[in-house]
């Protein structure tokens, strides 16, 4: 099986108009899947960052390799200014992939 990106994320979400973009041009970049789900908390809740009381947060992008699971990033990094760091996170998901 060959590896994917996986987002997790709802309609209501504000930073999902980010992490998509991001998630869709890294896919096509590197030829792998992209894999969007629609508010699945079970799989959140098993695979994904939780709060200090077990609570999950949305969005939340993962690559899966196989069996494998690997939590990148929940949300989008922000830049010293506070702006959603798209360059960062772009790299951070590119790592990952290359790392899984």
């Amino acid at each position: 099986m060959s590896k994917k990106i996986l987002l997790v994320s709802a309609d209501w979400d504000n930073v999902k108009k980010y992490v998509e973009p991001i998630c869709k041009g890294v896919a096509a970049e590197l030829g792998v899947e992209l894999e969007v789900r629609n508010e699945d908390y079970g799989f959140l809740v098993e695979h994904g960052e939780k709060d200090d009381f077990g609570g999950v947060e949305i969005p939340q992008v993962f690559v899966v390799d196989g069996e494998k699971v690997k939590h990148v990033f929940t949300r989008i990094p922000l830049t010293v200014e506070g702006k959603p760091d798209i360059k960062s996170a772009t790299e951070m998901l590119k790592k990952a992939l290359a790392d899984a």
